[in-house]
């Protein structure tokens, strides 16, 4: 490998300078990408400038002062800000420069270059070139993290020539393009193209890293599954209604999991209302049928006895036994059943985090069903395994990010359960401010009032500081006389299980046209309401209030969901934005990456930045997708070029942390 001091224009100061930004191979010279892009072909408004940033502005010269004859000699220039037209001025002032005077002639137009500074002058010895003549300020500027210890154009320079220098020492010629793109873009797309690509290459060398570091052995099987041919007929003749094409698909795919040599790691995928209980309840039968025994955890109690309840007719017809274990289960019917778990009579059961109690012990527990895979952590999804589940079938229609970048390991699988064609988008999604609230209400009232069922659903039970109006409480104390002809009731996780069922049933039955809830209702809530308010909105992440909007219009009528916000921060108002633009499920958890990251993908954050393991560069749904879509020589070729000739001290801390920790879905 070539060294620094090879690389022309490299002396022994300069070598001294890059030290100090922590740079002392051509590898590390040429990876340390600019910090910020300035488009040169568009001239930005003066009046639209953020302190601190680099802009390019274009001025006509109307007046200038003389240049002081002491100190830093300097003058200022007043222009007429040419990209705007509302007849704009802006101030440009030189220290030291007192030639410059003479150059900026009034009438004449300039563009202009640098940091926004602070006070009357926008901006203080630019850069700056006459319009009719601009030959350095077009195409894209380059502003790199260099702290002052060396100049922008200087290090350009040096960059141009490491690369020079790699690509005549063998640089394969797709590195090469995607360093030249990301450091000497002609437009800013190029720029974005080559960084994102860069992305990729640094992604696909992590995962040819892991999967060439990484133990398989721990995926093993150790548990067998004796199941007969047939069982996936036998499955769909016990079903009373005929599954999907994917939902067949999705069968083949779990029993071709459950009879591998290695471990079930698999997401299912669907839409809301696609029909992807009934996979997991597939799952279920196979490891009854085989003689285990299969635990299915819920979020909430509603949807656990949901399950259960829909479960009854398949394991009748079957002869499986099953059961239910909440917190409301009574003391004695929950006794019996962590005796049968324990016994191992009882094959599959039904239940919320109770099933993770140190009460609970299984004879032969080898199959965790996880529903609603966003609302559990990382360790509470591990708590299964620790009680024997060596294969983990997920649920979820919109996957966590963290799970969408582990796929890209091939450390989960994943299907997909398409939306049957009758259930077509029919929710229309719409933002309300505090202003409309009133009229929202009266709105719900009134079709409340012609006979169909709508929720409001509020951020917590009681009052608290500041959301005294939004709570279940405090709602039914300033709203409740809009509903007062309207019958409902008020529904929320502290009630008795006994309360709840009740309320469910008299919802499900139409005798209630209303339920003020809390978030309870998110899940597995089959209901024909066609109206959905989420109070306070902003409070709520996308996939959740993807999950409630999909609890409306679930028989094809058209439905709404209004996401009613008061004081929303920037950030939450572009998770509304997505969440009001996106109707899919698959297409919410790519913007939730997109926006939150995936977190540690070795370690339990769900989210947070995700980034590249040596380049440092985001880990977004773009990068990993262009990092699946290299052909395999390329891939392969990038990875042993990365990892071992061009910048292997950058992926050491990676591969020794792959060696100690397994990555955990």
């Amino acid at each position: 490998m070539i060294a620094l001091s090879d690389i022309k224009g490299v002396g022994e100061a300069t070598v001294a300078r890059l030290a100090e930004l922590g740079i002392t191979t051509p590898s590390q010279l040429v990876l340390r990408l600019p910090s910020r892009y300035v488009d040169l072909k568009s001239p930005v408004r003066a009046r639209e400038a953020e302190c601190g940033q680099f802009c390019l502005f274009e001025g006509t010269v109307v007046g200038k002062t003389s240049p002081s004859k002491r100190g830093a000699r300097g003058f200022t220039a007043r222009l007429l800000d040419a990209a705007d037209s509302g007849a704009r001025f802006f101030k440009v002032t030189f220290y030291n420069q007192p030639y410059y005077h003479s150059v900026l002639k009034e009438g004449e137009t300039f563009r202009f270059l640098g940091k926004i500074q602070p006070g009357d002058s926008l901006l203080i010895n630019p850069v700056f070139e006459p319009v009719q003549k601009v030959r350095n300020l077009d195409g894209v500027f380059t502003v790199y993290p260099l702290r002052g210890v060396i100049g922008q154009g200087a290090f350009k320079k040096l960059v141009r020539s490491a690369l020079d220098a790699l690509s005549a020492a063998d640089m394969p010629a797709e590195v090469l393009e995607v360093l030249h793109s990301a450091h000497f873009p002609t437009v800013i797309s190029e720029a974005e193209q080559g960084v994102r690509r860069l992305a990729a290459f640094d992604a696909a060398t992590a995962v040819a890293i892991y999967k060439k570091t990484v133990n398989r052995g721990e995926n093993v099987r150790k548990v067998f599954y004796n199941l007969p041919e047939n069982i996936i007929l036998r499955y769909v003749s016990s079903l009373s209604v005929t599954p999907t094409e994917s939902q067949k698909r999705t069968f083949e795919e779990i029993f071709g999991d459950l009879t591998s040599p290695s471990d079930m790691s698999r997401i299912v995928s669907g839409d809301v209302g696609s029909g992807k209980t009934l996979t997991a309840f597939f799952a279920a039968v196979c490891a009854a049928e085989a003689g285990h025994q299969c635990a299915v955890m819920a979020p909430t109690e509603i949807l656990a006895a949901q399950h259960a309840a829909k479960f009854a007719d398949i394991a009748d017809r079957l002869g499986i036994r099953f059961a239910l274990l909440t917190a409301s289960t009574p003391r004695a019917e929950a006794a019996r059943t962590i005796g049968g778990l324990r016994d191992g009579e009882i094959k599959v059961v039904f239940g919320t985090q109770s099933l993770l109690s140190s009460r609970v012990v299984f004879a032969d527990l080898t199959l965790a069903v996880i529903d609603e895979q966003h609302k559990f952590g990382v360790n509470e999804r591990a708590e299964l395994q620790n009680k024997g589940a060596r294969d983990v079938l997920t649920l979820t229609a919109t996957p966590i990010p963290r799970s969408l970048a582990l796929t890209f390991y091939d450390d989960i699988a994943v299907s997909h359960v398409e939306r049957r064609a009758e259930a077509a988008p029919n929710v229309s999604t719409r933002i309300v401010s505090d202003a409309k609230l009133g009229d929202m209400l009266r709105f719900v009232a009134a079709e409340c009032g012609r006979g169909r069922q709508a929720f409001i659903v509020c951020p917590c039970i009681r009052d608290s500081e500041g959301f005294e109006t939004l709570s279940v409480n405090g709602f039914e104390r300033e709203y409740g006389g809009i509903f007062a002809s309207v019958p409902h009731a008020v529904l929320h996780g502290r009630l008795s299980g006994e309360e709840k069922d009740r309320i469910m049933s008299d919802f499900s039955a139409g005798k209630l046209s209303l339920l003020v809830a809390t978030s309870v209702v998110e899940v597995g809530v089959d209901t024909k309401a066609s109206v959905m308010c989420v109070l306070a909105a902003d409070r709520f992440g996308l996939a959740s209030l993807h999950q409630l909007r999909g609890r409306v219009g679930r028989d094809g009528s058209e439905a709404y969901c209004f996401l009613h916000v008061s004081r929303a921060t920037d950030r939450a108002a572009e998770r509304l934005k997505a969440i009001a633009e996106c109707g899919d499920g698959a297409e919410v958890a790519e913007r939730d990456f997109e926006m939150r990251g995936a977190g540690e993908l070795l370690g339990t954050m769900q989210s947070g930045a995700t980034l590249t393991p040596a380049l440092g560069l985001p880990m977004t749904p773009a990068v990993l997708h262009e990092a699946r879509s290299l052909a395999d020589g390329e891939r392969s070729r990038v990875a042993e070029y990365f990892s071992s000739a061009f910048a292997p001290e950058l992926y050491r801390e990676f591969t020794e942390k792959v060696v100690r920790v397994t990555l955990d879905s």
